[in-house]
């Protein structure tokens, strides 16, 4: 871990070229015509209305709605106009007062009214009025066929969110665990999928199906929608919810945008005692130069380490044995130095133009941050309770250890995205992403152990973690629509998307010493007990998985009668995954050597390998390397899906809508281990998933839903893979299980919400889920082993609620401010494994057979108080989340289970607009800075196993726009 000053470039073209581009933008503005564009829907459905007619009155300024139901007029003289809109079926809106200044775009959302009998055929509004109603216009939430919740980039940016994941605490019952695993409704990763733009993204845990949602910048987003209930034209393993990522797309006309944003850290910044290694050059790009790579003498395979006892008197072997030990970095433990101040830069620039006189959009943007995070007052603290839960008061400690630990990360990544319009009928896309990020760990954890060494000793142990992980994504996609065949629209899309995760020279070096006075002073004993703990082990770890997937979908209007209007959609999809898993262990061993407290000196090249080769006829070693890689502890899996489904969504009345279809999916998994005496997990599954929702709208804006829907949920590789693997950090043996089912599960939702005013909703939710075979951790002995097992059932229910609303109702001076919040309640019942279930009660009789869902909270709590002057272009709020406690790990035998303490976290963030192109932005978060606090709960009293804090961060940057 090389810590680089950060380059102030970003900064410097912000300041210094910014008005130079600005001037000469503003020069161009004052003579360019000017462009009118926007969407136009139904006002009833708020679907998009391809091929509807905008133009101006007595102008020859006309064109034709696009398959977005998207308009664009160009070249404009400057004035005021008319705009007129018109499609047979509906009323013409004619918009009056259009103000059209030079080099100005404006942005005008339509939405027609079907023609009835008591209205008019013209409606005429004044354009002023249609400015700021895009949220009252498009209405995705109300018209959507499901329950759903969404952020917005505007939102996001309000926020001050720097990732995905930061965004996605702020939606109703979304969790965030580990700072990136994203839980809907309080179910874990398992029961949840991430699309991006509707395709679906592969993992890079090796362990989990979830993809990490702090790898996206915030800044490639445009908004991230999550999918609570079923519809058979989703895919059908998401039971909490399918998170859709939404990128951003071209823009109307030339857009530039360069930022950069420096960051503060009470706890890790411009501090001395930041843990760090030398790492490699590139780690300031999140990237291992080849530093930490398997030395090249292991790299091919073909080379075994020899062992030391045939070394001894093999002067070959022992040569070879000596090159293999010194080949690796001496580094096994970390050193302080100062940490620099986190820096995050973006750069933007998009444009529309025309193409054998179609138009061609682009979209490219690149972020890039570096953030330091630290805490040196940590604890890290395990317990057991021994004997009968009767006959004691008090949890026994196995070890209890002050922790300190320093991380670096890197997060960058980029987009493009092009699109272009053959016709207004027919639109093509493609959108390439790449995401790179890394963490690079040093930490160091020290204190009693008295499960295993004496009182008075100390136990020490290091680590030192380099991970990068990545994802790659290309789509492409057509939109067309087919008017002479029955006015059916079609959608496809094909793509193929990568995640790899790569952990080099992972170390862990651990020891224990014991300080006693001898004859009047002290002496100090240091050892390595490999008898206790591990030897001082590296490890090197690499998982790719890829997805490739094609979609395809056709809608055909449906008219039954003048009041029942609807859709007929068929479609289908195919994925196929595939993943690899390696991993090689090396273990130091010692021989003529003994630690003596200089974990620096320790593994130099004089007391690495040969140490003596002529005082006797033996040769004879210091440290050396054994290789402890276990061929069970790679797999590689294969995973097809095929899918098709139909559903009609049909309105029978104005009021009352119906979506009713079916899913079938064809599941056929397996993995297998590399050690081929091991057996193959396979998973094969033909499920037909049906699903029925009913939409009331009680008035225009407001809706009444209730829902039903089978989905699933599939086990992953590494739960079917059938071979056991040591965790060293979790101190326990993880073995696969072949014979896992996959879960099915019944959903049950009902919501109503009310649309108030544009920006405004209030709503509230019931949902019930009931699970058959669902997938659970089982202790399966009292020594560590445990395992995924299917128990009978679990159930879920919870309410939700939630409302926004602009706080001018109470006073005219609050016209730009408004409030919001939404609250999730939880209750989670899942039985017990029969195996885990036995052991607890063996030392507590009286023990409940079941308990709630690992990761699930009983509570979920946003608050915000925002102000947001459009006019002048000032944007503040305070930001409020707090979670309840919830369930963190599954204990051994009758030991309280892990619960991790609910934590508040207060942000405020405030921005400004000036001189036009010009945005500075304020953010100070994790306000009250609360520990980060899990605890083991006995009789009372709560024995801590982690606690640490985050510290306040504060934040200060410039953005310059162009046409923004």
């Amino acid at each position: 871990m090389i810590l680089k000053p950060c380059s102030a470039l970003p900064l410097l073209l912000i300041l210094v070229l910014g008005p130079l581009v600005a001037a000469g933008a503003v020069q161009a503005e004052d003579t360019a015509p000017g462009k009118v564009t926007g969407v136009v829907v139904d006002a009833a459905s708020g679907d998009p209305l391809v091929g509807a007619t905008v133009f101006f009155r007595d102008t020859s300024y006309g064109t034709m709605c696009d398959l977005n139901g998207h308009y664009l007029l160009e070249n404009i003289m400057a004035g005021t106009y008319v705009l007129e809109v018109s499609m047979i079926g509906y009323n013409k809106l004619v918009a009056t007062g259009v103000v059209i200044e030079a080099g100005a775009t404006v942005k005008l959302d339509i939405s027609l009214e079907p023609e009835a009998i008591e209205l008019e055929e013209e409606v005429v509004v004044e354009a002023k009025a249609l400015r700021n109603t895009g949220a009252a216009l498009l209405k995705d939430r109300q018209k959507a066929p499901a329950v759903s919740d969404a952020i917005s980039a505007a939102e996001i940016s309000r926020a001050g969110s720097g990732d995905a994941a930061e965004a996605m605490s702020h939606v109703t019952g979304a969790s965030v665990v580990e700072g990136k695993y994203v839980y809907i409704r309080g179910l874990g990763d398992r029961y949840s999928t991430v699309q991006l733009n509707g395709a679906s993204l592969p993992s890079s845990d090796p362990d989990r199906k979830t993809v990490p949602m702090d790898m996206f910048p915030t800044n490639l987003l445009d908004n991230i929608v999550t999918t609570k209930s079923f519809t058979p034209d989703k895919p059908g393993n998401f039971t909490g919810g399918s998170i859709d990522i939404g990128t951003k797309s071209f823009p109307e006309n030339l857009t530039l945008s360069i930022s950069a944003t420096t960051t503060y850290n009470t706890q890790s910044s411009l501090k001395d005692g930041f843990l760090t290694y030398d790492g490699g050059g590139w780690d300031w790009l999140g990237r291992d130069d080849g530093t930490r790579e398997l030395p090249d003498l292991l790299a091919g395979g073909g080379v075994e380490v020899p062992d030391v006892g045939s070394s001894y008197s093999d002067a070959e072997k022992a040569l070879q044995l000596d090159r293999i030990s010194k080949s690796f970095s001496p580094v096994m433990a970390p050193t302080a130095r100062n940490a620099p101040l986190n820096n995050s830069h973006s750069v933007a620039v998009g444009n529309q133009m025309n193409l054998l006189n179609r138009p061609l959009g682009f979209l490219g943007t690149f972020t890039y941050s570096r953030k330091f995070s630290s805490y040196d007052q940590g604890s890290s603290g395990r317990w057991q309770l021994s004997g009968h839960v009767d006959k004691t008061n008090t949890l026994t400690n196995n070890f209890q250890l002050n922790d300190a630990r320093s991380s670096e990360e890197i997060l960058w990544g980029g987009l493009l995205n092009l699109s272009y319009k053959l016709s207004p009928n027919h639109e093509f896309s493609s959108t390439y992403m790449h995401n790179h990020n890394s963490d690079d760990v040093a930490r160091v954890l020290h204190g009693s152990f008295p499960r295993d060494l004496e009182p008075e000793a100390v136990y020490e142990t290091r680590v030192l973690q380099f991970k990068e992980r990545n994802i790659r994504s290309l789509q492409v996609q057509g939109k067309h629509h087919l008017e002479s065949l029955l006015d059916t629209r079609v959608e496809w899309s094909g793509s193929r998307s990568e995640t790899s995760q790569d952990e080099p020279d992972l170390r862990f070096f651990t020891n224990d010493y014991t300080t006693r006075t001898r004859q009047g002073r002290l002496d100090t004993l240091y050892s390595i007990a490999p008898s206790i703990y591990p030897l001082p082990t590296r490890y090197f770890r690499s998982l790719d998985e890829s997805n490739r997937e094609l979609q395809a979908s056709i809608a055909v209007p449906l008219k039954l009668t003048t009041s029942t209007r609807g859709t007929f959609k068929f479609g289908g999809s195919y994925l196929d995954t595939e993943r690899s898993f390696r991993e090689r262990r090396f273990e130091y061993d010692q021989d003529k050597i003994k630690y003596d407290g200089d974990s620096q000196a320790f593994f130099q090249q004089s007391k690495v390998g040969i140490t003596d080769s002529t005082s006797s006829r033996l040769i004879r070693f210091g440290n050396y390397v054994r290789d402890a890689t276990q061929a069970s502890s790679n797999f590689d899996g294969d995973q097809q899906i095929y899918a098709g489904y139909a559903m009609v969504d049909l309105a029978f009345t104005h009021n009352l809508r119906a979506i009713v279809g079916g899913r079938l999916e064809a599941t056929r998994l397996e993995v297998a281990s590399l050690d081929s005496s091991k057996e193959l997990g396979k998973l094969s599954n033909d499920d037909l998933l049906p699903s029925l929702s009913l939409v009331y709208s009680i008035r225009d804006d407001m809706n009444l839903r209730g829902s039903y829907g089978l989905t699933l949920a599939r086990p992953t590789f590494r739960e079917l893979a059938p071979y056991s693997s040591f965790d060293f950090v979790g101190a326990f043996t993880f073995t696969g299980n072949p014979d896992l089912k996959r879960t099915l599960i019944d959903n049950f939702d009902l919501r109503w919400e009310w649309f108030n005013r544009p920006g405004e909703i209030y709503a509230a939710s019931v949902f019930y889920k009931d699970f058959q075979n669902p997938i659970e951790r089982a202790i399966l002995t009292i020594n560590g082993e445990v395992q995924f097992q299917n128990v009978d059932a679990a159930r879920v229910l919870g309410i939700e609620f939630e409302a926004r609303r602009g706080l001018e109702h109470l006073s005219p001076g609050l016209k730009f401010f408004f409030a919001g919040a939404n609250l999730s309640l939880v209750d989670s019942k899942v039985s017990l494994p029969p195996s885990e279930l036995a052991t607890k009660r063996a030392v507590d009789p009286d023990i409940s057979d079941q308990r709630s869902l690992q990761g699930q909270s009983p509570y979920l709590l946003n608050l915000d108080l925002a102000y947001d002057n459009y006019e002048s272009g000032t944007a503040a709020g305070f930001h409020y989340n707090i979670f309840g406690r919830r369930l963190s790990e599954v204990s051994l035998g009758g030991t309280p289970n892990v619960y991790e303490m609910p934590r508040g976290s207060l942000d405020f963030t405030f921005a400004r607009d000036f001189n036009h192109a010009y945005r500075i932005k304020f953010s100070a978060k994790n306000l009250l800075n609360p520990q980060v606090r899990k605890i083991y709960p006995f009789k009372g009293v709560d024995y801590v196993a982690q606690e640490y804090t985050r510290g306040r961060s504060f934040s200060l940057g410039l953005t310059y726009k162009v046409n923004p």
